[in-house]
């Protein structure tokens, strides 16, 4: 079985992240996970990332410390996947998996916070698209429990390391109807940990759209740190 975490940041890329790629890759690896999904904030999100860079300049930037971090990985023979966390309004967040640098740059459209617009994209490209950390209760967050329109995401994050466990309890019992793909992820900014949450799979994946399609076709079960 192989672990991955669905949720990580990292200085740079998350202006909240405290750690480098690097380190994080080798934290992980020191706690026997296989591999993570790298969703540093983007456009309008808490990005690292100067806003004042033209479209393609700014998804170059974002990229870059994903891109830097390939060597080490691979030598630890670690996957590092592609992955996006963005805003959509009332400091809400989407994750978004099955998308690579290259296709963002040619699409300037998603410029805009806009779920719906996200939704169109990530869908028409075989990507996968996730409502992130529901109900999380912070002072930065006007309403923890405004929901988006449900039928713009494929699946639900009902398990984060970050959230509390009442939070994540209110996902659980909230969405088992829902009829959306469940997932967990640590939501990781620094190496300061010994354990996350994630996913467990049978085989590897060694790119963001053998992700994406994993999530999608629920091959996976859910990984809490056992």
């Amino acid at each position: 079985m192989f672990i991955y975490d669905l949720h990580v940041h990292s200085k740079g890329g998350s202006a909240c992240g405290i750690s480098s790629v690097e380190d994080m890759i080798k934290r992980y690896e020191e706690i026997g996970v296989t591999g993570f999904a790298l969703t540093n904030h983007f456009l309008h999100g808490n990005t690292g990332v100067d806003r004042s860079l033209s479209w393609q300049e700014y998804v170059k930037e974002y990229a870059r410390s994903y891109y830097e971090a390939l060597d080490i990985a691979q030598k630890l023979d670690f996957d590092l996947l592609f992955g996006i966390e963005e805003g959509y309004g009332g400091a809400k967040e989407i994750l978004v998996y099955g998308i690579c640098p290259e296709l963002l740059i040619a699409n300037p459209q998603l410029k805009t916070k806009d779920i719906a617009v996200w939704s169109e994209f990530v869908r028409e490209n075989d990507g996968f698209i996730a409502y992130a950390h529901p109900f999380r209760v912070r002072d930065y967050i006007p309403d923890p429990y405004a929901m988006p329109d449900l039928s713009f995401v494929d699946g639900i994050e009902i398990y984060n390391h970050g959230n509390s466990f009442e939070d994540n309890e209110l996902a659980v019992t909230t969405f088992k109807t829902s009829g959306k793909v469940f997932i967990a992820g640590g939501d990781k900014h620094s190496t300061n940990f010994s354990q996350t949450y994630g996913i467990r799979t049978n085989q590897r994946l060694k790119t963001t759209e053998q992700l994406a399609a994993a999530l999608k076709n629920n091959q996976f079960e859910l990984y809490l740190g056992e």
